[in-house]
């Protein structure tokens, strides 16, 4: 194809970084990642699709507090990015500030901050924060969605259409997408269970930092799969 690039589903993070766990995928298990993925839309889905594809659609009519300028929304997008890009950073509990220590020096006490402690946790400590995450990412990303949609309304009788096919888009694929991005948790016991297999007790910390870095990994490819839609909206925002 000239002037654009194809993506194939294994293009995406949160794929490449599981093959990478298990060594690379053949061709034949990509193609039954994708044929799984068919499975998602059912004859009886068409009838919503066509008429979405179909029926008038115009422009809504905008309240008189709404902002429609392109610019609201990219900064409601990188809002919310950056909150949720936090979220991830800062609320892993073995990422906790350590508490300040004080020491005695001549001329009296000093506060001292003490030396991260490195700590091991047993893996539904992990497993609540990626669920934690993972809930916080759907709730803030769906919200989110349907502001898009909504400026979409208000631009153009085109988009206002698109608005329409991506709500039934999110309806058919929206719950089959939570119940695959729900085995994650699964995904990463079992890559818990691997790095930490005939470590010594000398060894816990430093195989417990790798799954930790690789759970870090995990939960930005996952944002990035979630987010793939909002960049699709906005994208078509930016085309008026």
């Amino acid at each position: 194809m000239t002037g654009t690039q194809r993506i194939h589903f294994t293009d995406a993070a949160l794929v490449r970084l599981l093959a990478g766990w298990r060594g690379q995928p053949d061709a034949g298990t990509a193609t039954g990642l994708i044929d799984q993925l068919s499975g998602w839309l059912r004859w009886t889905d068409a009838q919503p699709l066509f008429d979405a594809l179909q029926d008038a659609v115009a422009v809504a009519p905008r309240a008189a507090d709404e902002d429609a300028s392109i610019e609201g929304a990219q900064a409601d997008c990188q809002g919310v990015h950056d909150l949720l890009t936090r979220a991830l950073v800062n609320d892993a509990p073995w990422r906790e500030a350590p508490r300040p220590q004080r020491r005695s020096v001549s001329a009296g006490w000093i506060a001292q901050a003490a030396a991260p402690q490195e700590t091991t946790f047993d893996f539904p400590t992990y497993r609540r924060h990626y669920m934690a995450q993972q809930q916080h990412m759907d709730d803030r990303i769906t919200a989110l969605r349907a502001r898009l949609r909504r400026a979409l309304q208000l631009r153009s009788p085109a988009l206002a259409r698109l608005a329409a096919l991506d709500a039934v888009m999110e309806r058919l694929l929206g719950e089959p997408e939570r119940r695959l991005l729900a085995v994650m948790p699964a995904q990463l016991e079992q890559r818990f269970a691997q790095l930490g297999a005939g470590a010594t007790p000398a060894a816990q910390t430093g195989w417990q930092a790798r799954f930790q870095q690789e759970l870090d990994s995990m939960l930005h490819a996952d944002l990035d799969l979630r987010w793939q839609p909002i960049q699709g909206l906005l994208a078509a925002l930016r085309t008026v």
